[in-house]
């Protein structure tokens, strides 16, 4: 999922720029059919948010490029 990630906004300077643009904020992908691998209850906030991890790990990795 990283490399599929990295790959998405390394070929969309739009979003990649909306991506950094969050700076150091906590990215929490919210799922309200209740995965709680990928992302985390609405109501709550219970679950692992590996998305959202994969996420900053990936925005980390542009911004250490600027």
């Amino acid at each position: 999922m990283l490399e599929i990630v990295t790959a998405k906004f390394s070929q969309n300077p739009g979003i990649r720029e909306k991506l950094v643009g969050t700076e150091n904020q906590l990215i929490v992908e919210l799922n309200k059919c209740g995965d709680t691998y990928w992302g985390a209850k609405e109501s709550g906030g219970e679950g692992k948010n590996m998305l959202g991890r994969i996420l900053m790990e990936v925005r980390s990795s542009f911004q250490s490029i600027q």
